[in-house]
């Protein structure tokens, strides 16, 4: 029997990534402002912005890393 291995996306409906800005004040708080999902071709990625940043900083797109609520975080 062979084994079926995945190329695309993984099931789950969250984002592949998390798009933050990061303002250029020291000690200034990340703000998440979109993120990316995969697109069905696997070949790019479907981007959502919630918030356009107005001041001086960075955006970074890091990978999303899901919390698990199991251990006591969240409401």
């Amino acid at each position: 029997m062979t084994k079926k291995t995945e190329t695309s996306a993984p099931a789950h409906n969250g984002p592949a990534f998390i798009v933050w800005f990061v303002p250029e004040r020291e000690g200034a708080p990340w703000t998440r402002i979109g993120a990316l999902w995969p697109t069905k071709s696997g070949k790019g990625y479907r981007m959502t912005l919630e918030l356009t940043p107005v001041a001086e900083g960075s955006t970074l797109i890091m990978p999303f890393e899901p919390r698990n609520t199991a251990e006591g975080e969240g409401a």
